[in-house]
């Protein structure tokens, strides 16, 4: 593996390769939170660096093992909004723009936006049904008695109801089906929050088909803004992370490119750790990422 690799970097040399947009992402080695990161170039998948650790420190090491020549003709970096990935590009590649990621950015807001509120509306719910059916233990009045039984167990429908929502709330309107999609408008309709936070999850959908850098940083600016005043406790906390991220996710417009390659690549390197049933060797175990990153069409040596 190791003379494939030098083999092939000894191509580049010749051929004065450097890349023009990276993607920068990390993955889990071991339970207990331990993870390692990975450099890719996205125009060949070819994994530039792989090393242990995702702290600034570590990611450090990435910068200092390679000749910075190399990123002489960088135009992008793509990448989740991990502060030490930002903050290093920016220290040794300060004119080359950052771009985060969309679908990280999309899977975080149906995380800690949408999910949180559904959730904290399903709870106003079932707190109304339990309210609701203690009254009727402490009233004696038989027509009261029926009302409000009727209305908890209308209550703990809509509790059911909302829980099981998940996927109608995060799912693009052409990929629901007419059930789903009046199922959908009869949850926006009854809870404020939640159409707010879904009118919020529609136009972050739009903002990342933009292709004007100016438009999308306004349009950013105006979306950032409106979570800020929602007065939706989710809604702004989440709006406040992402303000000093603007320009980041404005740059989707010039720089189209994500890690989705890269996150693709780390199915593959899930399977390897499987088959090897773990690895003690981390330097093995990085070589062998970056032999497997080798692209198809490059002939390596072949061993016995």
């Amino acid at each position: 593996m190791d003379k494939a690799l030098a083999a092939f970097e000894t191509c580049l040399k010749k051929s004065n390769y450097c890349p023009r947009y990276l993607a920068v992402d990390e993955f889990a080695i071991h339970k207990g939170h331990r993870y390692a990161t990975c450099v890719m170039d996205l125009e060949t998948g070819f994994i530039l660096w792989a090393g242990l650790g995702r702290s600034m420190a570590d990611f450090e090491h990435f910068f200092k093992s390679i000749d910075l020549s190399l990123l002489s003709r960088l135009k992008a970096v793509a990448m989740d909004m991990n502060a030490s990935f930002n903050r290093l590009f920016q220290k040794y590649c300060p004119k080359v723009p950052i771009v985060y990621d969309r679908y990280h950015m999309q899977a975080q807001f149906g995380r800690d936006v949408m999910g949180a509120v559904r959730l904290e509306e399903a709870q106003k719910h079932r707190q109304e049904a339990e309210a609701l059916k203690e009254y009727t233990k402490e009233t004696n009045n038989p027509e009261l008695q029926k009302m409000a039984r009727e209305k908890s167990h209308e209550e703990r429908k809509l509790y059911t109801e909302l829980k099981k929502s998940r996927w109608i709330l995060l799912k693009k309107d052409d990929h629901l089906n007419e059930r789903q999609k009046t199922h959908l408008l009869d949850i926006l309709s009854e809870h404020r929050d939640l159409a707010i936070c879904y009118a919020m999850k529609q136009e972050m959908t739009r903002l990342f088909t933009l292709t004007d850098y100016e438009e999308a940083l306004a349009g950013w600016t105006k979306w950032i803004q409106a979570g800020l005043e929602s007065g939706i406790p989710a809604l702004v906390k989440f709006a406040r992370q992402k303000q000093k991220r603007i320009k980041g996710l404005a740059a989707h417009a010039l720089y189209p490119i994500n890690t989705g390659k890269l996150e693709g690549f780390n199915n593959k390197i899930k399977v390897l750790k499987r088959i090897g049933y773990g690895y003690r060797n981390m330097d093995y175990f990085f070589t062998l990422i970056r032999f497997h990153s080798l692209p198809k069409n490059y002939s390596s040596l072949k061993f016995p």
